[in-house]
């Protein structure tokens, strides 16, 4: 699901996008003139200047460009690196590739980083002694071996966890009951505008089309194979930026052994549903005011229908609700309504399956679920109905502006509106 805010109809979105095509060029001009080198090895301005052939006001411009880039810092006159230059963009980095970075590939470290995210699940258990990815380097597994002591490289099997992409079939015909298997790499139902733009790149270059179905992997294709081989599984788990992994093994209880909260298993879940985003709040974080009901009662039709007021939970009775959970889930959902309102209501279904017995969620809008309980009829129990988060007495601005979203009182019927639905997990 792309993560766009749909409520940014300024045209300064426009010229934001193509200001990124025009970094890119800038960032290889300076690499070209190995500028952040220059800049560690403390060379002056007008060393500066030699090296980018320009004159004092072009380098002093260009300069300013990456800057405004957050890739140098100026102060009083003098030039550094910030961090993720200093890490990634100078040769005396170990973190350095020159040739990946100015392919748009990823460098050997750069996998490493993301390996030992991965490892993070296997941190404090025994059972993990050695493993075996498809291509490590000897640097790569030094560096390794430093961020995480609890594993070692072993040329002998039985290996405890093989680190796989899109070879994994081949791996799961060889392992023994105990192994894990992490496919880990870019997935069709997480990657990025980055690796899209590198498809549709591959594409126009016309590479072999079986190259481009092993960049990005299926999380579905990968369930399917797993349960075809009766082999347990996690959900599709998070890394680092656009890379995430699936654990397997034919041993349930070595999984059981990763470090995977509740939390984190239903996270990856509701992930897959179609949402904008999600978010781990805490309730006590949730705004609540008197005043949010008036909007309902003096401004909306449905008012005294289903589950809006006053047959909604005054705020008094919602803040008493609120504070007895520390976990929660703010989810971002789009019209239409129905859909996000029986999105919420899956959400909770799914949460309650996976142990939060006190699962329940406010959805956005009056119930759209069915019309059997609309004037004249008269209203029924219904299960399958929720309060929304500001009939209950919650404000709903406020509680996710403090989640760092943007939201905005619309101007006419024809702009986007943003559904925001609350899931109290325990």
């Amino acid at each position: 699901m792309n993560k766009i805010d749909y409520q940014n109809n300024d045209y300064d979105f426009i010229l934001q996008v193509k200001a990124k095509q025009q970094t890119a060029a800038i960032l290889q001009k300076a690499m070209a003139c190995d500028i952040f080198t220059a800049i560690e090895e403390g060379k002056s301005f007008s060393d500066l200047t030699n090296c980018l052939h320009l004159d004092e006001k072009g380098t002093f411009l260009f300069l300013d460009v990456l800057d405004k880039m957050g890739l140098i810092i100026r102060k009083e006159g003098y030039l550094c690196n910030a961090p993720v230059s200093a890490k990634y963009l100078t040769s005396t980095s170990p973190f350095f590739s020159l040739d990946a970075l100015k392919n748009g590939e990823i460098s050997g470290i750069f996998i490493a980083e993301r390996l030992t995210s991965m490892l993070e699940y296997f941190r404090g258990n025994v059972f993990l002694d050695s493993f075996t990815p498809d291509v490590l380097s000897l640097p790569i597994q030094k560096f390794m071996m430093k961020q995480c002591i609890e594993i070692s490289f072993n040329d002998q099997l039985p290996y405890d966890l093989i680190i796989t992409g899109a070879n994994y079939e081949k791996h799961a015909e060889t392992i023994n009951d105990d192994t894990v298997i992490a496919v880990m790499g870019r997935y069709s139902e997480e990657y990025s505008l980055y690796t899209a733009i590198n498809l549709y790149e591959n594409y126009l270059l016309q590479k072999d089309s079986s190259m481009l179905s092993a960049n990005i992997l299926s999380a579905k294709d990968i369930s399917e194979f797993f349960e075809k081989k009766q082999m347990h599984q996690t959900p599709l788990l998070p890394l680092t930026g656009d890379i995430s992994v699936i654990f397997a093994s034919k041993n349930r209880h070595k999984l059981n052994e990763l470090a995977i909260t509740k939390e984190a298993q239903i996270y990856a879940r509701l992930k897959r549903l179609p949402i904008q985003s999600i978010t781990m709040i805490n309730p006590q974080d949730v705004v609540t005011a008197h005043w949010a009901k008036d909007h309902c009662r003096y401004g909306c039709s449905s008012y005294g229908e289903k589950c809006c007021p006053p047959n909604s939970p005054s705020h008094e009775e919602t803040r008493v609700k609120l504070d007895g959970y520390t976990k929660a889930f703010l989810i971002e959902g789009q019209p239409p309504t129905r859909d996000f309102q029986k999105l919420m209501l899956n959400a909770e279904k799914l949460a309650f399956k996976h142990g939060f017995y006190k699962a329940f969620s406010f959805w956005a809008g009056p119930c759209h679920i069915c019309s059997e309980c609309k004037p004249p009829e008269p209203p029924k129990k219904c299960t399958a109905t929720r309060p929304s988060m500001e009939s209950a007495g919650m404000d709903v601005f406020a509680t996710v502006s403090k989640q760092g979203f943007t939201m905005r009182t619309l101007k006419d019927k024809r702009e986007f509106v943003k559904y925001f639905g609350l899931l109290l997990l325990e």
